[in-house]
């Protein structure tokens, strides 16, 4: 069994610094595995924490992973992440993800949001999505990428230093042609 506990803290334009913790426990091999841990994320300065637990079953890079969040005082979510690798070698990763989240908002509204991206990673680190996702009852349908570049690693693999940048238009709903822009460093050391 392996424990991997790390985070990142990237500053906001908005203000503040965005801190993304996990504490990760794994068993079994690339062949066959099984994994479990626990997050918080939130902004130290603004917003609400959002804490929360997963599990996730793989094999030979597909897998699929269940997870419940908490946005404390805002709302309660549970979803399923399917999640397809289609090409790996040494350097490069491809996976095809599909997920849908079920949430509840503090006041008692209910939603589901579904969505499918694809995700290439790199050896060195680097990342990137492409993705959409919509709000069926809200007629809500949003385009968005993201995107993370290593800038340095220490020696031992254990922190890192990382440049993350994310972009999403609304392309229909009540937030149509609204972008959401931003991007940030991060720091990761993995204990």
């Amino acid at each position: 069994m392996s424990l991997n506990i790390g985070g990142t803290a990237t500053a906001n334009p908005k203000g503040g610094q965005d801190i993304d913790v996990k504490a990760i426990g794994k068993v079994g091999n690339e062949g066959l595995g099984a994994a479990a841990g626990v997050f918080a994320k939130g902004n130290d300065k603004h917003g609400p924490i959002t804490t929360g637990a997963f599990g996730e079953i793989s094999s030979n890079g597909h897998g699929l992973t269940v997870h419940h969040s908490n946005t404390h005082g805002v709302s309660k979510s549970l979803g399923e992440n399917l999640r397809i690798n289609t090409f790996k070698n040494d350097n490069h990763a491809v996976d095809l993800n599909a997920f849908h989240n079920r949430t509840q908002l503090q006041n008692g509204l209910k939603f589901d949001a579904v969505g499918a991206n694809a995700a290439w990673s790199h050896a060195k680190g680097h990342s990137a999505t492409v993705g959409v996702t919509q709000i069926p009852k809200f007629n809500m349908t949003t385009l968005g990428a993201t995107g993370s570049a290593n800038l340095w690693t220490s020696p031992n693999q254990a922190s890192s230093l990382d440049l993350n940048a994310f972009a999403n238009k609304h392309i229909s709903g009540p937030f149509k042609g609204h972008r959401d822009i931003g991007g940030g460093l991060g720091f990761t050391h993995r204990f």
